[in-house]
């Protein structure tokens, strides 16, 4: 059977049911097994706190120190040229220096003791050579002092331990040699071993 047999207000009440029904279905909620699916939220990216400082490298370690070397003899640790007292020169001298020398304490048979020299050259030169005498009885624990330049009144200093027997010197004998535009000069000086040296006027010395 068709509608359209049917009389007009049949037939709008027919199509008023069907579009309610219609209606009905779109809104009929979920079935309970079925869980409605939500948009996965996206996830926040934190924003960077202005207050935290930014992170710095790490500081380069220092590089590794070399260990301190060894303090090296100055002209400050040495004795001033007034306080030591001047070698005995020989009755003969060519060599226009002056020797002066101190002694660190007393000398003892078998105790080493420190000696320091110090020889003042009037005269500009060349090969100035200090050498303590080698005798009987007497160790000496350096070689001789050598210069190759020498300046006029120059100031040469030359530190050595020296240990004396029982039965050694009295006194060292120190050689002086220098050669200057006039030729070689050479001349021996006295050192006393004894205690209570007391100072010598150095003696004006004639270049031969």
């Amino acid at each position: 059977m068709t509608t359209n047999n049917l009389p007009r207000t049949v037939r709008l009440s027919i199509t008023a049911a069907l579009l309610a029904a219609m209606l009905a279905g779109c809104d009929k909620p979920p079935a309970p097994n079925e869980t409605p699916v939500s948009p996965t939220p996206s996830k926040a990216v934190p924003a960077p706190d202005a207050a935290a400082p930014a992170s710095q490298p790490a500081p380069n370690p220092p590089p590794p120190t070399d260990p301190a070397p060894a303090p090296k003899p100055t002209a400050s640790n040495e004795p001033s040229l007034e306080s030591m007292h001047a070698a005995i020169p020989s009755a003969k001298m060519s060599v226009p220096v002056d020797l002066r020398y101190q002694i660190d304490g007393d000398v003892l048979p078998g105790q080493p003791v420190m000696v320091r020299l110090a020889a003042i050259s009037r005269v500009a030169g060349a090969g100035l050579q200090v050498a303590v005498k080698q005798v009987p009885g007497l160790q000496v624990a350096s070689g001789p002092l050598q210069v190759q330049k020498v300046a006029a009144s120059g100031v040469y200093r030359q530190t050595m331990s020296i240990t004396r027997a029982s039965n050694g010197p009295e006194s060292l004998r120190v050689l002086v040699t220098m050669d200057t535009p006039d030729g070689s000069g050479f001349g021996f000086y006295t050192v006393p071993l004894s205690s209570g040296n007391s100072p010598h006027k150095l003696e004006s010395v004639k270049q031969r």
